[in-house]
């Protein structure tokens, strides 16, 4: 006797977990940053790190550009690119296709301090993940790689 297949559902419709997996994401995900903080502390908070970090990897950005990836007002950018430059993390420079509008861009020691602050993180973290075997590091690795596409894709 041969069994015919079920008509296909909606995935979130035969699971109720996938129904709540954004809402559980985006806890987990939040959950899990702060913590990562906690164990890094290096002097200026997660939001300033990321700004760094995002400047650094997409090289110099209008303040237009960084409240747009940071899903910020641009008031909250320039206060945040302001406290960033005052401690010498950041410079402004003249954009030189249209001088209304500045480049931000790291300094030598915000790349240092960057550094730094990832390699508490490695430490930090790495702690936390040190005793997971090896599937589960694999899971987690190409979650990471899920979420940072996804990221990508959605943060222009």
């Amino acid at each position: 006797m041969t069994r015919t297949p079920p008509p296909h559902q909606d995935p979130s419709a035969a699971d109720p977990a996938l129904e709540e997996l954004p809402q559980h994401l985006a806890l987990v995900c939040s959950q899990f940053a702060r913590l990562a903080a906690r164990r890094s502390d290096v002097g200026v908070g997660t939001v300033s790190w990321r700004v760094v970090a995002t400047i650094e990897r997409l090289g110099p950005l209008r303040l237009s550009e960084i409240a747009e990836r940071e899903r910020v007002s641009r008031p909250t950018a320039t206060t945040v690119i302001k406290r960033l430059e005052a401690e010498g993390l950041v410079r402004r420079e003249a954009d030189p296709t249209d001088s209304r509008s500045s480049l931000v861009s790291t300094t030598e020691a915000g790349s240092a301090q960057l550094a730094a602050w990832r390699g508490q993180l490695a430490t930090g973290v790495g702690s936390l993940l040190e005793p997971l075997p090896t599937e589960d590091l694999a899971t987690l690795t190409r979650a990471s790689e899920i979420l940072a596409g996804l990221l990508e894709s959605h943060d222009r």
